[in-house]
């Protein structure tokens, strides 16, 4: 029993698997969201309401730039605070090589590309 270690608790790591899931939550909501928006444009008789309809299009896609792009900053924040012990372990190794700079791209161009779909759709 005395060969144990003792593990000890980082701030930092914490703070980064905290922002990873905030952004799991953002995702989960902004595909709902995006859902219903779909919904209504598919199923309903959208003629006449197109400004009505706009709001929630514009208020995803701004959601989803700004929770993501937040989510994503702080999981950065994390990574550059991390403790020199926490540094070697894998879990920080694997997460601190994603490719951050592409990520946020990639959350730009989805929710664009989302609410360009989505207008598209809407005023044909």
């Amino acid at each position: 029993m005395n060969d144990l270690v003792t593990q000890t608790r980082d701030t930092s790591l914490s703070g980064l698997f905290y922002a990873i899931s905030f952004q799991i939550v953002g995702i989960i909501i902004s595909f709902m969201a995006s859902s219903v928006n779909y919904a209504f444009l598919l199923f309903a008789d959208t003629a006449g309401h197109e400004f009505a309809l706009s709001v929630p299009i514009l208020a995803t896609a701004l959601f989803t730039i700004v929770w993501g792009d937040a989510t994503l900053r702080s999981q950065i924040a994390n990574i550059k605070d991390t403790s020199a012990a926490a540094k070697k372990t894998n879990a920080y190794k694997d997460v601190s090589a994603q490719p951050y700079g592409l990520l946020r791209l990639m959350n730009l161009g989805l929710a664009i590309a989302l609410a360009t779909s989505q207008f598209t759709i809407l005023f044909n």
